[in-house]
């Protein structure tokens, strides 16, 4: 009587552990969705109502990770997203979205009176300014920066809040004329306070204008 209920028992233990690899392999299948994939919809360039729609049709979701100031589309529109449009994923994958921004983000012009030409266009630079153009002036030293200003000729002070796309204008200080970078030579408008080689307006001491004095030769 002890061998049959021990094989019983047996086969009880077997078909229940088969039964539980089928259930999990059932799971997982539901889980993971095996097979199933959606292609991300192209909404570059569309309104963030818009753009969810799609994606909703679609079974994505999504998430607006950045924003950037651009004109290549509307403002509030789509600009980039990841993965790209087309690609094929899983349903229910989020789907990471830029979005152009309603105005040009703004940064603080930092303080940068007596640091290097290199000094102050990295700090510039990390803190999102792109456009900037060095115009050299004359001082007791080289490559010292006096002042940053626009191309109109407008002095920013520091603390001074623009837009990071504002073309800014770094005047660095050089003490002869052969100090200033070869090449880096321009025109000098009197009337913008821009372009090179010559002192502020308020300046009147020092000028690297073109003369014929002789400490030049």
């Amino acid at each position: 009587m002890r061998r049959p209920t021990l094989l019983i028992h047996i086969g009880l233990m077997i078909l229940a552990s088969v039964l539980i690899v089928l259930l999990a392999l059932l799971w997982m299948n539901l889980f993971t969705r095996h097979g199933s994939s959606v292609e991300i919809p192209d909404i570059y360039g569309l309104p963030a109502s818009e753009a969810e729609q799609l994606l909703d049709k679609a079974h994505l979701r999504y998430e607006v990770v950045d924003s950037v100031y651009t004109t290549d589309v509307p403002k509030g529109a789509v600009y980039d997203l990841t993965p790209k449009p087309g690609s094929r994923v899983k349903a229910g994958r989020i789907i990471f979205v830029t979005l152009n921004a309603s105005y040009p983000r703004n940064g603080i012009i930092p303080s940068l009176i007596d640091v290097s030409e290199r000094q102050a266009r990295a700090r510039l630079v990390s803190l999102g300014f792109e456009n900037i153009t060095p115009s050299y002036v004359a001082g007791a030293f080289d490559d010292l920066v006096m002042g940053v200003q626009l191309p109109n000729g407008q002095v920013l002070a520091p603390g001074t809040r623009v837009p990071l796309l504002t073309p800014l204008i770094l005047l660095v200080s050089v003490s002869t004329r052969d100090s200033i970078p070869h090449g880096a030579l321009q025109p000098y408008d009197s009337i913008t306070g821009s372009g090179g080689y010559a002192l502020p307006s308020d300046s009147t001491s020092h000028s690297l204008e073109p003369n014929d004095d002789e400490s030049w030769m």
